[in-house]
């Protein structure tokens, strides 16, 4: 009985054996099989083209407002501040009273103008009598000339007055000057405060722009004086808007280098429709410029540095995913032009790219 237990014992194991022998390798891969990494995490994907090759650099300036939408106010008499109604960076509408002014000239010529106003009153009646007798057949034509002459001249005399109080850009009011906004606009300067006294050949009391467009100032050295040119496109970035980026065109460039810095200043012009910018706020410009070559382009994030190489992680038709390595051409600021081991049309993973590289080259055993 034992010997006829174990022939049966070794009769099931050499079946057993035999029929894993006959399983086919596509049947032993099915119950083992290999995951690949791209079904299992989320991919996005980069189809590289040919495109010309870019070459950008970066000035430093600040943001300035636009000369040709500003008015400095300047006073052309004498006087002191007795009250002003704005600071600096207030948003004013035109003829908005800013400072109340006192001052003897304006007072003299609001004083002359109250006098001729009564006697243009006494000559406009004088004339009314004077048209009546002439009417009436008892005043003579000379008496008329003269009445007329008279209206006129003190008429005259008004408007030359109000001319001068209109070119001052004040109103009196109470003995008390005003004066108002020339245009509508935020305040980017402002020099004067209540005591403040003004003479006629001071600086500016305050100046006004209406911001809606801006000048971006930046410094350009020597060594990129070739590389910027007037019409580039400028893309504008600041540390208070780190997360956006602002376009702009390079309209001039300063021929003459600043004496104190030695640098050559390019002007960007920039809408400003929300006014995020400021007089005064620090900004980086990145100009572009493209070259005559073209070549494989893709976004600089899309590297992976390697054993002191660059690879890049490709998918392909089958979906899955093979590490290739390429030879960078050049590289600008966040793009990357490939010299060689990419074609155009060919698909480049750029999210979860390094993990995703990592467990493709142990799945090669590299």
């Amino acid at each position: 009985m034992l010997n006829t237990s174990n022939a049966i014992w070794a009769l099931t194991i050499l079946t057993l054996a035999l029929t894993g022998c006959n399983e086919t390798p596509e049947a032993v891969l099915e119950k083992n099989p290999k995951t690949n990494a791209a079904a299992s995490r989320p991919v996005e994907i980069y189809t590289v083209e040919m495109e010309p090759v870019t070459q950008s650099i970066r000035l430093n300036g600040q943001i300035e407002y636009n000369p040709n939408q500003v008015v400095h106010y300047a006073s052309l008499v004498n006087g002191i501040v007795t009250k002003t109604y704005f600071s600096l960076g207030d948003k004013v509408a035109k003829g908005q009273v800013l400072a109340e002014l006192r001052s003897s000239e304006l007072t003299e010529l609001s004083a002359q103008n109250k006098t001729l106003e009564s006697q243009l009153d006494v000559a406009q009646r004088k004339l009314s009598v004077v048209e009546s007798m002439f009417s009436d057949r008892i005043g003579s034509e000379k008496d008329l000339l003269e009445a007329q002459s008279e209206v006129a001249i003190l008429k005259s005399e008004i408007d030359k007055v109000q001319s001068n109080l209109s070119f001052y850009n004040a109103s009196a009011e109470k003995g008390i000057f005003q004066i108002k906004a020339p245009i509508g606009g935020y305040v980017v300067e402002n020099n004067i405060s209540a005591g403040t006294q003004i003479g006629g050949n001071d600086s500016d009391l305050f100046t006004i722009s209406n911001l809606s467009d801006v000048w971006v100032t930046t410094n350009v050295y020597a060594v990129d004086l070739p590389f910027v040119q007037k019409g580039m496109r400028a893309v504008i970035k600041s540390k208070a808007y780190p997360d956006e980026a602002f376009d702009g065109v390079v309209s001039e460039i300063s021929q003459v280098f600043d004496p104190n810095e030695r640098v050559l200043k390019a002007r960007i012009l920039m809408p400003n429709k929300e006014m995020k910018f400021k007089p005064g706020l620090t900004i980086e410009a990145v100009v572009k410029k493209q070259l005559k070559d073209k070549a494989i382009g893709l976004p600089a994030s899309a590297l992976i540095f390697h054993n002191n190489e660059n690879y890049i992680l490709i998918r392909k038709a089958d979906q899955t995913l093979e590490p290739r390595k390429v030879t960078v051409d050049v590289k600008d600021n966040d793009r990357v032009f490939i010299k060689n081991g990419i074609a155009a049309g060919e698909k480049v993973v750029i999210s979860n790219q390094l993990l995703l590289f990592s467990e493709a080259m142990n799945a090669l055993g590299k």
